[in-house]
C-alpha cells in the first residue's frame, strides 16, 4: 500500500463501491491494488505474486457490495483475504522469505512484511492485523530484536 493511501480512503472508496457501481468498483481494485501486489511478492515468485493479487483484489472488490459488517475496515478485509490465497499456493510458487524472517513468530512475520515490504504505518498495519497500535509496535519491536540476535548482534534496535 501507499502510504500516502490510508484506510480512511479505503473506506470512503469501498463505501462508493458498495452500491455496485462499475466506476467505484473499478477504482477500489486499482487503489487497494499495489499493496495486495506487494503483500503477495513477500512470499510467492513474482508471477505467481501477480495472479494471486489479481484474485485476491477481484474477491476483496466483489465481496464489498454484499459485505455484512460495513464498520469492519477494508483494509482488515484485504489484508485477510490476500493472507488466505497466498497461504493457499502451493511450496513450489513460495520464495525465500528476507534473511531471518522466516524464523520469526507468525505474528511478529506479519508485522514485519507489512510495515516494512508493505509499507503500511503503525495504525493501518494495526487495523490490517485486527490488533492495536502498541500491540503492532510491540511486535515490530521483538521481531527486530529476535533478527538483531539471530544475525550476529548488529546492537541494540531503537523502540
Amino acid at each position: 500500500m501507499t502510504p500516502s493511501l490510508q484506510h480512511d480512503s479505503l473506506d470512503r472508496l469501498a463505501a462508493a463501491a458498495r452500491s455496485g457501481n462499475a466506476a467505484s468498483m473499478a477504482g477500489l481494485y486499482l487503489a487497494i491494488r499495489p499493496m495486495v501486489v506487494q503483500r503477495a511478492r513477500a512470499e510467492l515468485d513474482p508471477a505467481e505474486a501477480e495472479s494471486v493479487a489479481d484474485a485476491a483484489c477481484f474477491a476483496v472488490v466483489n465481496s464489498v457490495p454484499d459485505k455484512a459488517a460495513p464498520d469492519e475496515p477494508l483494509l482488515h478485509l484485504v489484508y485477510s483475504t490476500t493472507s488466505r490465497m497466498v497461504a493457499r499456493t502451493g511450496a513450489e510458487s513460495r520464495t525465500r522469505l528476507p534473511a531471518g524472517i522466516d524464523v520469526l513468530p507468525e505474528g511478529e512475520r506479519e508485522v514485519l512484511i507489512l510495515r516494512v515490504i508493505v509499507g503500511l504505518d503503525a495504525d493501518d498495519t494495526a487495523i490490517a492485523l485486527g490488533n492495536t497500535r502498541s500491540q503492532v509496535l510491540l511486535a515490530q519491536h521483538r521481531a527486530l530484536r529476535t533478527l538483531g540476535v539471530s544475525h550476529g548482534g548488529y546492537g541494540e534496535v531503537a523502540p
